[in-house]
This record gives C-alpha cells, sequence and structure tokens, in this order.
C-alpha cells in the first residue's frame, strides 16, 4: 500500500484507537483534512470502513509511522 506520510500517521493513530478529532490535534490539521484523507484512502483500496482500511494496511506490511512528527498522547 502506497502511502504519503501523513496518511501512515493516520493509519498509525487509527490503528491505536485515537477518533478524527484527537487526530487532527495531534497532528496540527483540521477535523475535515483528517477526513478527506481517510475518504481517499477508502476510495482507492475499496473499503468502506476505518477497522477495513487499517487491517488491509497491516496486512500489505504497513508499518506505524517514524517520528519525524510527535504523535506522543
Amino acid at each position: 500500500m502506497e502511502l504519503s506520510p501523513r496518511q501512515a500517521q493516520i493509519l498509525t493513530l487509527i490503528a491505536e484507537g485515537c477518533q478524527d478529532k484527537i487526530i487532527a490535534q495531534r497532528l496540527g490539521v483540521s477535523v475535515r483534512t483528517v477526513d478527506s484523507h481517510l475518504q481517499r484512502l477508502y476510495q482507492r483500496y475499496h473499503v468502506h470502513s476505518r477497522a477495513a482500511i487499517v487491517a488491509k494496511w497491516l496486512r500489505e506490511g504497513g508499518l506505524p509511522a517514524d517520528d519525524s512528527v510527535d504523535i506522543d498522547r
């Protein structure tokens, strides 16, 4: 699965159980931006849920985002 660094960060946080509002706060973006990334991922990979996109990402060897952006709680 080819992802941008931001998409990998978002998927990492979703896999940790974070909701869009928390993801937006941690990454310094709007909730709408997080949702836009997710909608594009859903369309691109033909899935319809957060669980499905994370499962597909992990099955295809997805790894948590690097530490280039502080996503600590």
